[in-house]
């Protein structure tokens, strides 16, 4: 699927969400704490999943793309040791 159509599927159900927000009338509901609390914890949840998976992605383009911090060379003594021992 393309980017241009699933972004019009995003902004589809975006203004039809909106629509039903404007349009429902007072359903005086109770969501208890234990509920309200889960809520949020799958809301900071899908936060912190998000940015773990834009850093992923920043960092792949940014080795793709050949932008990211080169890995240094080990520097090699007279005699050829690189200093790492076995």
């Amino acid at each position: 699927m393309s980017a241009s159509r699933l972004l019009g599927h995003a902004a589809t159900v975006a203004i039809a969400f909106g629509v039903s927000l404007v349009l429902i009338d007072d359903a005086f509901a109770y969501i208890d704490p234990g509920t309200g609390t889960m809520l949020l914890q799958i809301a900071g949840a899908m936060i912190a999943a998000g940015l773990f998976y834009l850093r992923s992605a920043r960092v792949w383009l940014s080795r793709r793309l050949g932008l990211g911090k080169s890995e240094p060379t080990p520097r090699v003594d007279s005699e050829g040791d690189t200093g790492q021992r076995e």
